[in-house]
């Protein structure tokens, strides 16, 4: 792929830099927010080479690249040099661009943008759960071959592992406040503040009230329900304050007004929130393998749409409650499906190019994303996805039975498979390995026999 050249077709494809308000992108594809969609070019995007396909969701304009986004969205600001990315137009942008911010925003439902914001907010910060869920891993593994638990070097490494989940809710404050266009040092401020000092205090009173006991450590749903007040505040006293005790005034008001609100407020509500997440968990444990089967079943379907993503405020709330999480591994099952059925097809196809196709998206789905396997090979099938959907169907019954769990987040490929190490045993990452191969296994062979439409 000529990533520059990729990048420039894009944004032809898209309307141009005047149609665009703000771009961003994830593990697999460029986000874009755009003024009129009416103006996108959407077969000729999809005509790209390397372009896997297009999702148009939740207020955001998605093109599906797979492993090599990250250098395509590298060679985007040459082509779109006064755009901002990861964060909307600032407050100074000419009136007609400020306007057409406000009018793509008002076109989303309330629930695209609150899914749009939680996503954004989180989003950033799952770098760092990778990594420390990683480094976990490596422990975990040194721990199994000889290294005593108990040395500096082992308690030191998972304390600063520790770090990284004690202290989620101050990066997603911060991610949080960028996506608001509010001071994310005040959100970061407030945050660890409430992590340091009031984290499971008993006892405590302010204005002659009792602050509610609650745990702000991991604790990311008031961090959610902060920031937007924050905004709100941060934009009203920048309105309203004289000019000359803007500087001054607005950190100290922001920050003495929403230090009782979180205290008194969003912590205990989001102590609710949180706990309600974590029963949603167990209702969905105390299922089982159906529950396990249906939800890896449907994740091919969920990531067509671009749903997948409303997963994630549920999964980094089962890491931040019991340092697991059981419901990110129903995409353990679905994308080694996903790539078995793509190796399907590379075996059942009797065309050259349908093989090479076949088995070159299998490979990356096992090393990397599956993206090349969903949108290159299954959908264009259409048999392979169903195919897919149904041997991660029963893989997910083994997930379920086993009760696998992981002890980070992200994509599952076979280096990936690492999320699963921790604990005292290596028995979970084992029978996550058995539960992978069974995905694998299933995909291929019931691709095999459903069968697939080569055109003539």
């Amino acid at each position: 792929m000529n990533h520059k050249q990729t990048a420039q077709q894009i944004v032809q494809m898209i309307g141009g830099e005047d149609n665009v308000n703000m771009y961003t992108h994830c593990v697999t594809r460029l986000r874009f927010i755009l003024k009129d969609k009416s103006l996108v070019d959407e077969a000729g995007i999809k005509a790209i080479d390397g372009i896997l396909g297009v999702v148009d969701r939740g207020g955001q304009f998605q093109i599906v690249i797979g492993g090599e986004v990250e250098r395509v969205f590298n060679e985007l600001p040459a082509f779109l040099p006064h755009v901002a990315q990861d964060k909307p137009l600032s407050d100074d942008a000419p009136k007609n661009q400020t306007a057409s911010v406000a009018a793509t925003e008002e076109k989303k439902s309330p629930f695209q943008a609150v899914m749009s914001y939680i996503s954004a907010s989180i989003a950033p910060t799952i770098v760092v759960i990778v990594a420390c869920g990683l480094l976990n891993a490596i422990l975990a593994i040194a721990v199994q071959l000889g290294l005593d638990p108990e040395s500096s070097t082992v308690v030191t490494l998972r304390s600063f592992t520790q770090i990284g989940f004690t202290y989620l809710p101050v990066w997603l404050a911060v991610s949080a406040a960028r996506y608001l266009k509010t001071d994310s040092f005040i959100a970061a401020f407030l945050s660890v503040s409430c992590i340091v000092v009031f984290s499971n205090l008993e006892g405590v009173t302010l204005f002659g009230l009792t602050v509610p006991t609650v745990n702000y450590g991991s604790a990311i749903v008031p961090v959610l329900l902060m920031v937007p007040v924050l905004s709100v505040l941060d934009r009203f006293l920048a309105k309203h304050l004289h000019k000359n005790l803007t500087y001054m005034f607005k950190p100290l008001l922001c920050s003495v007004i929403m230090l009782p609100l979180i205290l008194f407020v969003f912590g205990p509500v989001g102590a609710l929130v949180g706990t309600a997440l974590v029963n949603f968990c167990l209702f969905l444990m105390d299922f089982g393998p159906l529950s396990m089967a249906a939800l890896a079943a449907l994740h091919p379907i969920t990531v067509i749409f671009g749903m997948h993503s409303l997963f994630t405020p549920i999964l980094v709330n089962e890491l931040a409650s019991y340092g697991v999480t059981y419901v990110l591994c129903r995409a353990l099952a679905a994308n080694f499906a996903m790539a078995g059925a793509a190796l399907g097809v590379g075996l059942r196809a009797k065309k050259a190019q349908n093989k090479s196709l076949g088995i070159s998206a299998s490979i990356t789905a096992l090393l990397a994303a599956t993206e090349p396997a969903l949108y290159g090979v299954l959908i264009p099938f259409k048999r392979p996805l169903i195919a897919a959907c149904a041997a991660a169907g029963v893989a997910g019954i083994a997930v379920g039975v086993f009760q696998v769990h992981a002890y980070s987040m992200g994509s599952f490929n076979l280096f990936t498979l690492a999320y699963t190490i921790g604990g005292d045993t290596m028995t979970n990452f084992y029978i996550a390995c058995g539960c992978a191969a069974l995905a694998f296994v299933l995909g291929v062979v019931f691709a095999w026999l459903f069968g697939i439409k080569e055109e003539d």
